[in-house]
This record gives structure tokens, C-alpha cells and sequence, in this order.
């Protein structure tokens, strides 16, 4: 399988298991099944890309260019490929016990909670493998409002209160900090990709 097939895979599996999370939403087993299914799936193709990284240091996969030299670039690197292998295990094993907990719980919202981790992962895996700043800010962003719903998930005011100060904590310093910081590299380098030596 090529290179880039195996990128977008890895941002397309979670990401459609959100879908089959939410369209399973009155049978709990089958919601529960997708997810564990396309947990166990991820392992595989990012198994998958880390051979081929390995055996060939995979290629790059552009979706698509916002302005000249600011593009959405998905390119594996070790630290970013190690990070996706450790967030697809861990996805295994976080859903298995969540399914017990909520379940054990009588927990509300059960299919939200799945289909937001879900996404959450997707996220993840687009950080791990990101090429560039500004698709690592977006990422960034998309993972900050998937964790949101997880953080106020027992929606009383304890964590309506934690999630107004998990938003303002990660998107002000993200906005406040980070934008400006690769706002700043974007124009002094005219590009803001990752390359070996900074």
C-alpha cells in the first residue's frame, strides 16, 4: 500500500468511526463494537506506516495549500510516528475501559462521549503526523474542541466550570501564544514546515 494512502488512513479511521458511533447510537453493543473495531484497525495501519517509515521514510501527503508555503502537510517523522503507536495502543485500551466504567456508571451521553474520543484520536493522529506549524495548530484546535465535551461530560456545574477553564486555558494560550509564534516563522522563513534543524 502506498505511503500516503497509509497517512490518510490513519486520520480517516477515527474519524469514521465517529459516524458509524453516532448512526449506532440505539444499540450500544454495535457503538461499542465500532469503536473497538476501528481502535484495533488504527494499530494496524499505523503498524502499517511505521514499516514502511522505517523501510523507506514515508512520503509527505498534502491536502491542500491555505496560501503560498502555508499548507496542510501530514509527513511522518520517528517522534511523530512513536506518538501515533502509543495513541492507537492506548485507544484500545482506554475504550475497553470506558465501556465498563460508563456502563457500570449508568452514565448519560455514552454515544457523545465515544464519538468526541473518537475524534479526539483523529486529532491526535494528525499531530503525531503533522508536516508543518500550521497543520499542527489545527489539529491542536480540532483535539482541544473534541476533549471539551469529555472534560464536561457529567454536565453538572463542576464540570460546566472545569471545561470554561479547560477552553480558556488551552485555546487562549494556543490563540495568545502560538498563533503569533507561527504567524512570526510564516513570515520570517516563508514557510512554517518542519525540517531537520529547525
Amino acid at each position: 500500500m502506498r505511503d500516503d494512502i497509509l497517512i490518510l488512513l490513519c486520520l480517516i479511521i477515527p474519524s469514521l468511526a465517529v459516524v458509524g458511533i453516532l448512526l449506532a447510537d440505539k444499540t450500544p453493543n454495535v457503538r461499542e463494537g465500532v469503536g473497538l473495531f476501528a481502535a484495533l484497525l488504527l494499530i494496524v495501519c499505523v503498524g502499517f506506516l511505521t514499516h514502511a517509515f522505517v523501510n523507506s521514510h514515508a512520503t509527505t501527503l498534502v491536502v491542500g495549500e491555505i496560501l503560498p508555503g502555508l499548507a496542510i502537510v501530514f509527513t511522518p517523522e520517528p517522534m511523530g510516528i512513536l506518538f501515533a503507536l502509543i495513541a492507537s495502543v492506548l485507544w484500545v485500551v482506554a475504550i475497553i475501559y470506558s465501556i465498563g466504567y460508563l456502563r457500570g456508571n449508568d452514565e448519560q451521553h455514552q454515544t457523545r462521549f465515544f464519538a468526541c474520543f473518537a475524534l479526539s484520536i483523529a486529532a491526535t493522529m494528525g499531530i503525531a503526523l503533522a508536516g508543518n506549524f500550521f497543520t499542527l495548530f489545527l489539529c491542536y484546535e480540532v483535539l482541544t474542541l473534541a476533549t471539551w465535551p469529555l472534560v464536561t461530560h457529567h454536565g453538572d456545574e463542576a464540570a460546566r466550570r472545569a471545561g470554561r477553564m479547560y477552553l480558556g486555558t488551552l485555546m487562549g494560550t494556543s490563540i495568545c501564544l502560538l498563533l503569533p509564534a507561527m504567524i512570526a516563522i510564516w513570515f520570517v522563513s516563508g514557510s512554517s514546515d518542519f525540517v531537520a534543524g529547525g
